[in-house]
């Protein structure tokens, strides 16, 4: 708007009198009152032609505009981070819960089983009593998962603003563990560096930083505006009474600054060491970044290897309870060692459960940091 033409209009029109005490001839003086009404009416037009000021508040608005921009859209990728995050977590507290319900059910299928071999005296004392101890620390757990359900539901709640009563499930025979593509990291951090909407944002804050020094360096730069005026005026004084001029003036009007007494220069050293000051906070921020792909580049990658690795472990652990039975039938296993298989079991799930939620998160941060995080991304975990 400062680039473009600025139209006024103004006008008045007063009731004046006019007591005059003039000298006249032979030491006699002569006095008069005029009464009159003045009026006077102008519209102007200027348009600037040079302001260098103007020309760099104009680009600075426009790096504004993109800083805007940018910072909108890390909201909206920070949005769906939190979102899954909320999501998985509350996911995660379920699947706790239910693995410490069926160790639970599984201990005190494990105590009846000992109290009924003890009692025809085939058992020992010390079987109820580890049975027994195990079933009381699955009921803690039990109410502290519960507790934690409760709490993570009550999360995500915040972030939809609508109860959370029933969450789909991952179904691991539908969820592909995809390595990240391309391959290769620096691919990704140089895509990041590219895309990513921090850096975009502080990216547009060093060019308004810029901008803020040609504002500064304005101050020694002349000033060139054209200017248009018509103005209409009736009875300016009393000598002018009923008199009435129409006057039109086409021009071009400049200014040159000359000393303001150091003030812009200090202005400039002030826009200078802040442009420096913003550059450095981009470069701070952006090998942060960069460390933040690498990062969640190796959590998918191992990801994908890790969970594979306990799918296997989860297979293993169901075989060494299977074998733990079967040799307690034989007599040479006991029924400790049943429990500890079990025991063994639920950790491995619960670990499996954890890897599988972390890299589905890893994934969702790794996209979020190169903006690449959008709807279709969503539908595709959420098919899972």
């Amino acid at each position: 708007a400062q680039l473009l033409p600025n139209i006024s209009a103004s006008g008045s029109r007063s009731q004046n009198s006019t007591n005059s005490d003039n000298p006249g001839f032979g030491g006699t003086r002569s006095r008069s009152t005029s009464d009159y009404t003045s009026s006077s009416a102008t519209i102007g037009l200027r348009q600037p032609l040079y302001r260098k000021y103007n020309f760099a508040l104009y680009s600075q608005a426009k790096s504004q505009v993109r800083n805007a921009d940018a910072v909108l859209d890390k909201d909206r990728q920070d949005l769906l981070v939190r979102l899954s995050g909320a999501y998985f977590e509350a996911l995660m507290a379920q699947e706790q819960l239910a693995l410490i319900l069926a160790q639970k059910e599984a201990y005190d299928a494990q105590l009846q089983s000992a109290k009924r071999t003890f009692a025809v005296g085939a058992g020992t004392r010390t079987d109820i009593d580890d049975a027994q101890a195990r079933y009381d620390m699955s009921v803690a757990q039990e109410l502290e998962a519960r507790q934690n359900v409760g709490y993570t539901r009550r999360q995500l709640q915040v972030i939809v603003n609508q109860p959370v009563e029933q969450l789909a499930l991952l179904d691991a025979k539908r969820m592909e563990l995809l390595a990240p593509v391309p391959a290769n990291a620096e691919e990704w951090i140089a895509r990041g560096e590219e895309s990513n909407p921090e850096l975009r944002a502080i990216q547009a804050n060093v060019e308004a930083a810029r901008a803020e020094v040609e504002k500064a360096k304005a101050g020694h730069y002349p000033t060139v505006d054209l200017f248009a005026q018509r103005s209409k005026s009736e009875s300016d004084t009393n000598y002018t009474i009923n008199s009435q001029y129409l006057t039109t003036a086409v021009g071009v009007q400049f200014s040159i600054p000359i000393w303001s007494g150091g003030y812009v220069n200090s202005q400039m050293r002030q826009a200078v060491a802040n442009l420096e000051k913003t550059k450095q906070q981009y470069e701070g921020r952006r090998r942060e970044i960069d460390q933040q792909i690498r990062k969640e580049f190796q959590n998918v990658a191992e990801g994908v290897l890790k969970v594979k690795a306990l799918e296997q472990a989860e297979r293993s652990a169901d075989q060494a309870v299977f074998s733990n039975q079967k040799g307690f039938q034989a007599g040479v296993r006991s029924q400790v060692d049943i429990l500890n298989a079990q025991q063994q079991r639920m950790n491995t799930r619960r670990d499996l459960a954890q890897a599988r939620y972390q890299y589905l998160m890893a994934r969702v941060r790794l996209q979020g940091l190169v903006n690449a995080l959008n709807e279709d991304e969503m539908l595709l975990i959420n098919g899972w």
